[in-house]
């Protein structure tokens, strides 16, 4: 019963998240929001972080109320995960929970990318004419392979700069569970991303 509830709660939450996470990364490169993958995106994450935007400042005309909506949501998952399927009072891994939240958003924001990478570059060969969602995605990891393209590393049709950042995502992401691990033990199970 306990995987269950924790498979229930972790795909509540991971939709929140997700919809966040690619709400933040959009503002860099400022998709067109008419996009219904984009409109989905704002009307998930929307009640979270509107209520939040009201006192958060943004830093250079960025809204920062998405990384903190996605670090509480993974905080109170990895709190309500420990509380209920696993019978221990969150309080006494209050600093490990804390931190771990950290970790964990750094690595919904970074699995967002990657999966967004994966999804654009595969959907780029098999899809036929405009598609939403691959349209979506590609105006938001623009800003992140963007600097990798300037190496031009274009073989082809193959484009070897989107492979490079995809490899440099991957060992952030793989150096950043190595941190977390080391930093809040078994505690980072707890969350999404990690």
């Amino acid at each position: 019963m306990a995987e269950i509830l924790v498979l229930i709660l972790k795909t509540a939450f991971s939709i929140v998240l997700i919809a966040t996470s690619a709400r933040f990364l959009a503002q860099f490169s400022r998709p067109d929001y008419r996009n219904p993958i984009a409109d989905t995106a704002i009307k998930i994450s929307q009640p979270f972080m509107g209520p939040i935007r009201r006192f958060i400042p943004g830093i250079a005309g960025y809204d920062m109320s998405g990384l903190v909506v996605i670090w509480f949501m993974q905080f109170l998952l990895g709190a309500v995960l420990l509380a209920v399927v696993y019978g221990n009072n969150p309080a006494q891994l209050l600093s490990p929970l804390l931190i771990g939240a950290v970790f964990a958003m750094l690595g919904i924001v970074l699995e967002v990318l990657r999966w967004s990478m994966i999804i654009v570059a595969i959907g780029s060969w098999i899809a036929g004419g405009y598609n939403p969602m691959l349209a979506f995605l590609s105006q938001m990891i623009e800003p992140f392979v963007a600097p990798f393209r300037k190496l031009n590393l274009q073989v082809g049709v193959l484009d070897l700069s989107y492979i490079l950042a995809f490899m440099t995502l991957y060992i952030i992401k793989m150096l950043l569970t190595g941190v977390a691990t080391s930093t809040v033990g078994n505690v980072r199970v707890l969350f999404v991303g990690l």
